[in-house]
């Protein structure tokens, strides 16, 4: 019996725990590749009216580094969540040849994710989120955008983005974007 109940247990735990997307691992993958392959990096980062242009060789860390942002797209697979995303698939993008699997709740953190992917999913080309928080103190509205070539079957990373505004009480907004393209 108790046998039983340890397997209902593992099982049940296994429904609660399934992912949509598996960020983390995409995120862990394409740190890999680009500090094996040695992939420079040309950043453009603009806040307010300051910009900041920057070329260089991250290290594995450095890449970690970069990529950290996209790990809040996890937040997506909640359980919380799972059930209050409408899905619309496939959905035609008037800008290319890509099909769009698109996510969206209202009042989710993250209420609009996007997969841009060429023929079937596991072609994966593009995914960009927007992701909102509000509170007493401030607000904030970031969108980021993570593009892929295709590797041996796989997405590798080409560009990334984030780009948004962050309003504080009492404050003036500020504009901010990040602009990452990656050497090939």
């Amino acid at each position: 019996m108790f046998l039983f109940l340890l397997a209902a247990a593992c099982s049940q735990e296994q429904k609660t725990t399934k992912k949509f997307f598996d960020f983390d691992g995409l995120i862990d993958e394409q740190v890999s590749q680009l500090s094996q392959r040695m992939r420079v990096l040309d950043k453009v980062a603009n806040m307010g009216k300051t910009r900041s242009d920057t070329t260089f060789l991250p290290s594995f860390k450095g890449w970690e580094s970069e990529l950290e942002i996209f790990r809040q797209l996890e937040t997506f697979n909640r359980p919380t969540y799972q059930n209050v995303y409408r899905i619309e698939d496939p959905v035609e993008d008037s800008r290319s040849n890509l099909k769009i699997k698109r996510y969206v709740a209202e009042h989710a953190p993250i209420p609009v994710l996007r997969f841009y992917y060429q023929d079937e999913f596991s072609r994966l080309r593009k995914i960009d989120a927007e992701i909102t928080e509000k509170n007493i103190l401030y607000s904030t509205h970031r969108v980021l955008t993570m593009e892929f070539d295709e590797d041996e079957g796989k997405p590798l990373l080409i560009r990334y983005g984030m780009s948004g505004f962050q309003k504080m009480i009492m404050r003036d907004t500020v504009h901010f974007s990040v602009q990452g393209q990656i050497d090939w």
